[in-house]
């Protein structure tokens, strides 16, 4: 360490209930695309979690999109 070392900022709390409301919304959007990508369903199911995504804070995207993509959806 330097003498002009500094501390790392500490990391954004993350909101639980907002981050599970993403994985809920993110795997729905997937099993709809799965089933049929050119439904109406779909539409809805992606229109749906891109709105609650957008509305949440930087390290609650970060870690939904972390958990979407470790559980492989």
């Amino acid at each position: 360490m330097g003498l002009f070392s500094r501390k790392p900022a500490p990391a954004a709390p993350i909101n639980r209930d907002v981050v599970r409301n993403l994985l809920k919304l993110g795997m729905a959007e997937t099993d709809a695309a799965d089933r049929d990508i050119d439904s109406p369903e779909f539409d809805a199911a992606k229109a749906t979690f891109e709105r609650a995504f957008r509305a949440a804070a930087p390290a609650d995207q970060a870690a939904a999109h972390e958990a979407l993509r470790r559980h492989g959806y």
